[in-house]
Parts: structure tokens; sequence; C-alpha cells
């Protein structure tokens, strides 16, 4: 099943069991990774250093929290469609169509007031990463076509479509580098708390949409409708949920999620479309949603856990001489492995 009930039951003995499972298996992550750097280097002293810098250490934090706002957009996008019984793969070509639609928009509209221009972009970024994600949600609703197939392919056609649209029609005219040019300074969002980091607003931007999915899932019809379709399709259908029509609704309102990275990554951090600026970020929302286990607020703090990897293995390739940025993903793989391979009770349902 892939529908988890968090936080859904009055019962709170199961999501401390999953807080219990989540802390046990980063204390065993942490535990080998001071092994591992151990043996690589001959000294665990990197691995402290760079904990250091990334937790209590004003620049390192920061680069953490933006790491975190991105992941906090495709993790909640992840765990829709994963309440609702589906897959969406696709994350990553819908948050590409959201931060080409913010210079878009800036393109045509270049003189707009910053309290019309800044919730209009984000509102563009959100629209186009939406219709992207319409695609795959109508080929699946209407055609049967499998999600998961449509949605990788869709991933290939959007990095080759926004790889046109920053090399022609918004390139920049100021450089020869893969990047479109700059949005107007109205459209910028400020950064915060940490201002010699790409940290900003967008990410309490990230925290409203994680509490918006959390009541629409827990607290209205629409989303006991697509939970119960998560846990039984054919029972679903039967008690008279409209399946084709949640599952368009549905994969709208994931890519409407990924689309919003854009706000993070153009009006608060580069202010401009660079090719190849997202390194997985649509990917990694998936590892989020599990760690979660589709939990809205769960997707918060998972979120923030593999955004404090990101960067401390970017502090770990500082410090250490033999270990490269890359790091993160055996780390993230560790956490994975550990949570998934829990002993599950008897009766006890399957959740991600």
């Amino acid at each position: 099943m892939l529908c988890g009930d968090f936080g859904t039951s009055d019962d709170w003995s199961e999501p401390l069991n999953r807080i219990q499972s989540v802390a046990s298996a980063l204390l065993i992550s942490i535990l080998i990774s001071i092994v591992f750097v151990w043996c690589v280097e001959g000294s665990p002293q990197a691995f402290f250093d760079a904990w250091k810098h990334t937790f209590l250490n004003p620049f390192g934090l920061g680069y953490t929290l933006y790491y975190t706002t991105p992941l906090i957009f495709t993790g909640l996008s992840a765990a829709l469609c994963f309440q609702a019984g589906l897959f969406n793969i696709g994350s990553e070509g819908q948050l590409l169509w959201g931060a080409i639609g913010i210079v878009a928009l800036s393109s045509f509209f270049p003189n707009l007031p910053p309290g019309v221009a800044i919730p209009l972009a984000a509102l563009a970024s959100g629209v186009f990463g939406a219709v992207w994600g319409l695609i795959p949600g109508y080929l699946r609703a209407k055609r049967g076509s499998h999600e998961v197939i449509t949605t990788i392919l869709l991933n290939f056609i959007a990095s080759s479509l926004v790889s046109y649209c920053i090399l022609y029609p918004l390139k920049s005219t100021t450089t020869q580098a893969a990047e479109t040019f700059s949005i107007p300074n109205s459209y910028q969002i400020s950064n915060i708390w940490f201002p010699t980091t790409p940290f900003n607003t967008s990410f309490f931007l990230a925290l409203v949409c994680a509490i918006l999915v959390y009541f629409v899932l827990n607290k209205t019809v629409f989303g006991f409708e697509i939970k119960a379709m998560g846990a039984n399709l054919r029972a679903a259908r039967f008690s008279g949920v409209p399946i084709s029509k949640r599952m368009v609704q549905v994969f709208v309102l994931s890519g409407f999620l990924s689309g919003l990275v854009g706000v993070n990554e153009v009006m608060g951090a580069e202010h401009k479309v660079i090719e190849g600026f997202s390194p997985g970020y649509g990917f990694t929302g998936i590892a989020v949603a599990l760690l979660a286990r589709n939990h809205p607020l769960g997707i918060v703090l998972s979120s923030f856990l593999i955004g404090s990897l990101q960067n401390f293995s970017r502090e770990l390739e500082f410090f250490g001489n033999w270990i490269s940025k890359e790091y993160s993903i055996v780390l993230q793989a560790f956490l994975i492995l550990l949570i998934a391979s829990r002993t599950r009770k008897k009766g006890e349902r399957s959740s991600p």
C-alpha cells in the first residue's frame, strides 16, 4: 500500500514507532559515516569539522535551509501522488518548467511592481509545473498509460525543451554560459537571516504548502477520496469516488508543488535559469517522501535531514582530502535502506 496514515490515528504508538525507527536509522548511519571517514581520512576529525560547519555556522546553516526548501516542494509533490496510489517520477521536468515560467513572465511584464510581480511569478511557476503534470494525469486517467513511464519520458522532453528556451528565446546576451537573462529586481525575493547565503523567503512558502497539504489530506473530502484511492482503488470506485477526475487533479496539484521550486532557485537564489541548476531535486523528493512516510509535516523534517546531508557532504569535501560531495548519496542510501528494512509487526500495514 502506498497510502500512509501517519498522524490520522488517535493511537500515538505508531507515529512514535516511526520516529523511533528514523532516529535509530539516523544514529546507525552517523556511526557508519564516522567509521567510513576514519578509514578513508585516517581520522574522524574531518567528520566533526564538517558537522560543526553544517549546523553551528551561520553560513553552513543558511545553505542547509536553502537545500531544504526545494526538497519540501518535491517531497510534497511525490507524497501527494503516493497517497493516491500513484507515482510521480516527473517532478524534475515539472520544476524545470516552473523555473522557466518565471523568466518567461518577466520577459512579457518587466515593469510590474514587486507587490504584483512576486505573487504573480510564484503563481506562474506553479501553473507551468501544473500544466506539465496535467499530461501524465490525463494519459493515466483517460488512456490508461502507466504514469511511471509517461513521467519519466516527459522528464527528457522537458529537459530538451527547457534547454532550447535557455539557449535561444530567453538566452542572456551578456554571457556565453547556458543561462537566461536575469529577472528584474521587482521579481526577486530577499535573502534573510543569512545574507551571505542563497537562503530566502521561499522557505516559508514551502512550510505553508506543507500545512495546506496536511489540511487537505486530513480535513477535506478531497483528501479522504484520494487516500481511499491509495488504500483500495476498486473499493473507492464502488463507493462513488470519481477516479479519473481525482487522478488528473492529483497530478495537477503535484506538478504545481514541483513547479514552486522555481521560486527558490530563480526568484530567491540565482535570479535566472541556469542549465542543469537542479541536482536531482525531483528524484530526491521521492526519497524525502518515503522517509516521512508521506506525512506532509514529516516531509519538512526529512527535507531538512536530506538537505543537511547534501550540505554536510559539501563541507566534508572541503575539510577532507579523499572524499567527494557525492558522499551524500551514500548516506541517503544508508538511511533509506535502514528505515525500509525495519521489522514490521504482525498485521501492520505496508507503507513506504
